[in-house]
Order: structure tokens, then C-alpha cells, then sequence
């Protein structure tokens, strides 16, 4: 089967996989008048719909329980102040059996809070789709992956799938343990059997709810089989480490038998122990535990991804899973900074050694721990994804670090990692379990659905409106401000390519008097200041002008520290200019004022990303209670209208609203403005004209690494490359911008001069006459 990015079924009978909002807007009418009510509807808060949708009400006595339950076995498709929308998926039901829920609690919690009668299609949708959940485990054992069975026959049905076949690897010897048998002879079905306690490979999809309920699941009971004494045999047969992604695949897209991953970290005494533990004044907040709970609910640690917003905590919860786990640790993240700043956070929120805690980026190379001893490794993707040689000592640590056996594998900013580039990590890093982190699950391209078999299945994703109600998030106010162009302006764009088109949008003078008018009115204030262009064009035309700092992709590592830092700590310093690479990665708690001037299309993380910038908590707010503001400048009557309506629309799911106002309305004194000068926008709109068309002046040079210098990716190659960066690679280029290998076409051969021949008497005498 071809790797495919799409699933070729996108749903399992009646349901989804997954839902993605921006999918939302093309669903055809649906009817629901057939819905039956119960006499006491009023009192209830879902309506439960037969396509797996369901909507809560806000506003009824039980809505917080209702809530509690919903989701866990539901993805939320969109979640404003009083009425939230979800969806019944498959990767969602498998979220709520594995943490312990079973099939008839399901059903008899969504009939108890349900307004209608459960329609019998979704019931037998849910029925169907749960009955296959849980029968099929994938294990690493002693550097090998396994998969395992309680049922003989499970595993033969799997094996009737030809790529399931052929990853499979015939052995007759499985390892050490004195309580392993070997029972395997030649042949297609048969298997490797081990004796064990039943506790040691119970199922939490056959829990048998024993245990009181807590405040994260009023509704359901969850638990684990109480069968220590019982003595079980598994099945199991080996695979191919390098065909764990296609296995994956075909095991859930094709026989629908999603293979669980699920680390018994407490009884693993062949790996060592890591020797890390939380400081005792550090305090988790309630949903970073309700995160961890979804993780460990039943004493193993299960893999999957924690969708947080930026500013909440995620590295703090990958933390404490990582001294849950108490094995190796393998952390990757998107640039050297982000490095440093998990370092960071490591070494202030845990009592863990500074010789077990190492990074590997360009600069910083060490040789890994010994095999008898347990760390902390952080690197970046592109360290990790870089396909051609290293220089010999990088090529030995990374020889290191696909040898070991890992505990937990934790994935930063995980929607990068279905990118084709660094897809190759899960394939080279051998690791019981699998832990992604983001506040963003989304790409402009189908494959943010591969993740489900890459890493696991969506485990929380926290309410941002509910957060910010707490104080845990800023409260922010998102404008968006339609800039009219001007009559130059417009007319150029009207006949200009598309290259231009761009440019003129951003430098629109009008919108860029009203960046001028609102960056000295927050400065006026003693607010911290960040604009954001993607088009270099626009961003230093109007950082130069306005004598403001900048960076982008030619600035030096060093220079970008050192405005980072007067921009944190100088009162004074009150505004820096970024490019794209400060989407991710960036770490400036004080900024609270966004303002964006040119983006990049549609791309909704890209957006999300940007509010992400000035969510941390503010402590000073203005007489409408807002301490933070995301402001989003577009022309008017332009293409950029459309990029802008469609970014919006993760932000907006959140609960979040735009207020759309005119500049006019905005701009108030524009006395002391530069760009409302006449011959500067004239200089501005002949600069644009008379500019080159190569699209590459407005992408970055490398804008996935906001701090990491060049290493061995500068090897100079016969082969140019066009380089769109982080945003690229999670999706939002995929139309704009392709990878094209260029080679030189070949050099045609000159012609020889003819030798110079005498000219006949007639012609000389003609030309001498003509002269």
C-alpha cells in the first residue's frame, strides 16, 4: 500500500477518525426534526444526534457534569461561551475505553444527560466501532518491537494482511525472562507464547469499574481487574522495527484493530531508573493533572498527545510524565532555544543532576550517559532528521541514541512530526512510550490525522475560554482591522503578478499607519510591543523607517539574544519587529500586544501561535478588563481577506471572537505619522514596482530554528533547495510553496566558427560604393 497522507477510509462505518473544524463549513444539511424528545428535555443538556454530533448547553444544572463526561468520549469541534459542539470520532472512543470507560457506562451516561432518545444508529455505530478496541498490543522488549495477544486468533487475523505480513520477523528466541516459553515451529501462524500474571497485561478496556469516582470523572468509574493470582498465556511475533509506521497504519486504516501502546514503567527492571523527581514547591494546576491522569490512568503510561494552549504549561506536563516514567528521556523540540529553555525548566522544577541532563544541538555535543544509567537527552528534529553525514562525533552520539532503549519519547510542538522529513525519527528512535505535546493539533494538510498511529490518540485537550476565566490565561481581545488602499496602491495591485500583489497588501500605506498610530499608543502605555510580518518587504521597510529593532532569518544568533533580552528587561525598549521565526519558540511572558501586519495564507497554527505570544497571565488590565491585544491588519477588497477569514477559524473554535472595525475608526491623530507623508508612500509604491520577483526575498532563509547556527546543513550541494520552514512543513505552504530540485540543464554544443571566407569582388565593390 502507498503512503498515503489521507486515510483511505475516513471513517470507521459511521464514524469519523477525527475531526478537523476547518473541515466543518462543507458538511451538507442535516435534519434532525426526527429526533425523539423525553418529556423532561428541559432539564437536560446534550442533544445527541445520529451522525455522532452533539451539542452542549451551558446553562443547565447538570452542564458541568455533562461536560466532565463529554469529553472524554468526544472530540470538541467548536466551544463558544454557551453552547459547545463535538464529535463522536474513533480515536475518541478509544481515548475513553482505554482511561477505563466502558461501553455500557458510555451509553448509559450519554442517555442520562442526553435531551432525545440515543438514536439506534449511533448506538450501533459506537457498539461496532468499541468491540475492536484492546485486543492487539505493540511492545519493545529487550531493543525489539513486539505485538502481542491474549487471543491466538487475533493475531491471525492480522496476519492476513500482506503488509503485516511482510513486516513480521520469524524468531525462536524472545529474551532472558525464566518465566518466558518458547512454543514456536515453522510455519505462518505460529507464535512465541509467554506465561504471565494476568494484572501484568490486563486491558483497561475490560475494566471492571471498582474504584470510587473522582472530581475528573464524576460520571464514570474507573478501574483495573483485580486477577493477580491468575496466570495467562500471550501470543506474540516480531516486526520490523523499520515498518512500525506502515504496520501501525494497516492495523488500524485496514483490519481496524488499533494496536495499543502502553509502558509498564513500575515493573520494568531491565531499563534503569532515572533519578529525577518534582521539587516540592512546584504545583500542578488541575488541568495539567487531568492531562496526566488520562496518561496514567491505569498505572501504565499510554501514549498519546496533551493539547494545551501556549502559556499553560505544557513543558511543565511533559516534565512531570517524564518523572512519572523515571526511565531514559528523550525530548525533542523545534530549535536550539527551545532547547536551552527545557533545560531550563528541568533543572527549576526537578532535583535532577546537571551530568544527566544533556542537550544535542549544533553547538553542544556530548557523549550520552552509561548504558547502566538513566537521563535526560534534548535535542531538536531537524538534528535528529538530517539524512546526510555528520561530522564523526555527531555520528556517534546519534549511533548512541538509536541503540538505547528509551522510556518516554516526548514530541514539543507535535503537529511537525507527520512532516515527510521528520517522520524517519519514529522509525530510528526506539522508545516504550510516545508523548506529544502542542497547543495547535492542526495543519492545512490532511496528515495531522496521521499522528494517531505515529504517536496515539488525542489523550486531553483543555477549554482555552475556561482557562482564561480562571486567571490561568491572559484575557485577550482580538481585533481585526480592515485597511482600505489606497488609489496607488490598488491600481498597481490590480495589474500586478502575484509576487507583487503580496507586497503591496502588506505595505499598504494605510495599513501601515495604522501599525504606526497603534505601536506609539501602546508604547505611550508602557506596553510590550511585538509585529509580526511574514513578507520581508514590509517588515523592513517599516522596522527601518520607524527605527524600531527587527529580526529575521540574516540576523546573527547573537544580535537576536541581545534584543530579546533589552526587550524583556529595559523599559525603554519597548517594541521589536519578527519575521516568522518568532512563531515558535519564543518565550517573552511580558509581551502583551500583538500586532500582525502580513501573515502567512491560511495558516490557522500560524495564527493561533501568534495570540499564543501574549497569553501568559497580566497582572494590569484596562477598564474593560482586558490586560492583553492581538490586532490583525487587512487590506481591504484584497486576496489577503480570505487568508485572514480562514486563519481565523482555530482561534474562533476556541471560543474566541474577533471584532472587525475599520481603520478610520481606529486612528484618530495622524499629525505626527511618517507614512502619511505623501512622498513616502510614493518612494514606497516605486521600491515595490521597480523590486525584484524572485519569491524567495519573502521566505525565510531558515526560519524553523530561531537561535541555532548553521551546522553540518550548510555542506554546500550541486542541488539548490527551496526551504519554507516549520510553516511548511506543517501544511500551510502546501499549495504555495513546493520543493523543487533544480539541476543545470545540459550545456548544448557550440557550434564551430566557420573560418572566415573571402568576399567576392562584386560585394566590395557594391558596400565601397554604398559607404
Amino acid at each position: 500500500m502507498s503512503k498515503k497522507s489521507v486515510l483511505s477510509e475516513n471513517t470507521w462505518g459511521s464514524l469519523p477518525f477525527t475531526i478537523d473544524g476547518s473541515e466543518q463549513w462543507i458538511r451538507n444539511f442535516r435534519d434532525y426534526s426526527k429526533l425523539r424528545l423525553k418529556d423532561n428535555h428541559l432539564t437536560r443538556p446534550l442533544w445527541v444526534c445520529p451522525d455522532g454530533y452533539i451539542y452542549l448547553e451551558l446553562f443547565t444544572p447538570v452542564s458541568k457534569q455533562a461536560l466532565d463526561f463529554i469529553v472524554t468520549i468526544a472530540e470538541p469541534v467548536c466551544r463558544p461561551e454557551l453552547i459547545h459542539e463535538y464529535q463522536v470520532t474513533v480515536f475518541s472512543l478509544y481515548t475513553a475505553v482505554s482511561v477505563g470507560l466502558t461501553i455500557d457506562e458510555l451509553l448509559n451516561n450519554l442517555n442520562k444527560f442526553s435531551k432525545n432518545v440515543l438514536p439506534p444508529k449511533l448506538k450501533d455505530a459506537i457498539l461496532n466501532t468499541a468491540s475492536s478496541f484492546g485486543k492487539i498490543k505493540l511492545v519493545l522488549r529487550d531493543n525489539r518491537y513486539w505485538i502481542e495477544s491474549f487471543e491466538r486468533k487475533e493475531l491471525d487475523f492480522l496476519l492476513t494482511n500482506q503488509e503485516i505480513r511482510n513486516s513480521r520477523i520469524h524468531s525462536n528466541i524472545w529474551g532472558s525472562s525464566s518465566q518466558m516459553t518458547e512454543n514456536s515451529q515453522s510455519g505462518l501462524n505460529d507464535y512465541i507464547t509467554i506465561s504471565v500474571p494476568t494484572s501484568d497485561f490486563t486491558f483497561v478496556f475490560n475494566a471492571n469499574p471498582e474504584v470510587p469516582e473522582t472530581d475528573e470523572a464524576p460520571i464514570s468509574k474507573l478501574g483495573l481487574r483485580n486477577e493477580k493470582n491468575k496466570v495467562t498465556e500471550v501470543f506474540s511475533f516480531e516486526v520490523q522495527q523499520e515498518k512500525i509506521e506502515e504496520l501501525k497504519r494497516e492495523a488500524l486504516q485496514t483490519m481496524r484493530r488499533p494496536l495499543v501502546m502502553e509502558y509498564d514503567f513500575r515493573k520494568d527492571n531491565n531499563s534503569a531508573s532515572l533519578n529525577c523527581c518534582i521539587r516540592s514547591n512546584i504545583k500542578i494546576r488541575y488541568y495539567q493533572e487531568r492531562a496526566l491522569r488520562r496518561m496514567f490512568s491505569n498505572g501504565r503510561a499510554r501514549s498519546g498527545i496533551i493539547v494545551l494552549p501556549c502559556g499553560a504549561g505544557k513543558t511543565l506536563t511533559g516534565i512531570v510524565a517524564a518523572c512519572t516514567v523515571r526511565k531514559s528521556i528523550f525530548v525533542l523540540t523545534t530549535s536550539a532555544v527551545a532547547v536551552e529553555q527545557w533545560i531550563k525548566q528541568f533543572l527549576d522544577f526537578t532535583n535532577i543532576s546537571r551530568s544527566n541532563l544533556l542537550s544535542l544541538t549544533a553547538e553542544h555535543k556530548r557523549d550520552l550517559w552509561d548504558e547502566k544509567e538513566a537521563g535526560v537527552l534534548i535535542s531538536t528534529y531537524t538534528m535528529m532528521s538530517y539524512s546526510r553525514k555528520h561530522r564523526e562525533h555527531t555520528e556517534r552520539i546519534l549511533n548512541q541514541i538509536k541503540q538505547r532503549e528509551w522510556g518516554l519519547l516526548i514530541f514539543d510542538e507535535v503537529q511537525f512530526v507527520p512532516a515527510p522529513a521528520f517522520r524517519r525519527i519514529n522509525e530510528t528512535i526506539r522508545s516504550h512510550c510516545k508523548l506529544g505535546l502542542t497547543a495547535t493539533l492542526v495543519r492545512e494538510d490532511d496528515l495531522i490525522r496521521d499522528l494517531q498511529w505515529l504517536i496515539g490518540p488525542k489523550l486531553y485537550e483543555a477549554n482555552w475560554l475556561e482557562l482564561q476565566e480562571k486567571g490561568f490565561l491572559a484575557k485577550v481581545i482580538c481585533k481585526e482591522i480592515w485597511c482600505p488602499m489606497t488609489a496607488p496602491f490598488y491600481r498597481e495591485y490590480l495589474r500586478s503578478t502575484t509576487v507583487k500583489k503580496r507586497r503591496l497588501w502588506s505595505c499598504n500605506p494605510v495599513k501601515l499607519i495604522t501599525c504606526e498610530y497603534l505601536l506609539k499608543f501602546h508604547e505611550s502605555r508602557g506596553d510590550k510591543v511585538i509585529v509580526f510580518s511574514d513578507n520581508l518587504f514590509a517588515l523592513l521597510h517599516a522596522a527601518k523607517l520607524l527605527n524600531r529593532p527587527f529580526i529575521y532569518g540574516k540576523v546573527s544568533s547573537a544580535e537576536r539574544i541581545i534584543i530579546l533580552n533589552k526587550f524583556k528587561n529595559e523599559n525603554t525598549f519597548n517594541t521589536i519587529f519578527l519575521s516568522k521565526v518568532g512563531d515558535n519558540a519564543l518565550d517573552i511572558p511580558c509581551a502583551n500586544v500583538v500586532i500582525q501586519i502580513s501573515f502567512n495564507f491560511a495558516s490557522r497554527r500560524q495564527e493561533a501561535q501568534r495570540l499564543g505570544r501574549i497569553l501568559r497571565p497580566k497582572s494590569k488590565a484596562d477598564e474593560h478588563g482586558f490586560n492583553a491585544f492581538f490586532y490583525s491588519l487587512v487590506s481591504k477588497d484584497t486576496q489577503e481577506m480570505v487568508f485572514a477569514d480562514k486563519r481565523q477559524q482555530f482561534i474562533i473554535d476556541q471560543g474566541y471572537a474577533y471584532n472587525v472595525t475599520s481603520s478610520s475608526d481606529i486612528v484618530k491623530d495622524t499629525s505626527n505619522l511618517i507614512y502619511t507623508r505623501a512622498h513616502i508612500q510614493q518612494e514606497l509604491l516605486q521600491d515595490i514596482i521597480t523590486s525584484s520577483e524572485d519569491v524567495d526575498e519573502e521566505e525565510e532563509i531558515n526560519p524553523t530554528d530561531l537561535f541555532t547556527p548553521n551546522d553540518e546543513s550548510s555542506i554546500q550541494t550541486s542541488v539548490s533547495q527551496k526551504k519554507t520552514g516549520l510553516a511548511g512543513l506543517s501544511g500551510s505552504l502546501k499549495k504555495q510553496l513546493q520543493y523543487k530540485h533544480l539541476l543545470p540543464p545540459p550545456e548544448k554544443p557550440r557550434k564551430k566558427a566557420k573560418p572566415p571566407t573571402e568576399q567576392h569582388p562584386f560585394f566590395k565593390k557594391f558596400f565601397s560604393s554604398v559607404k
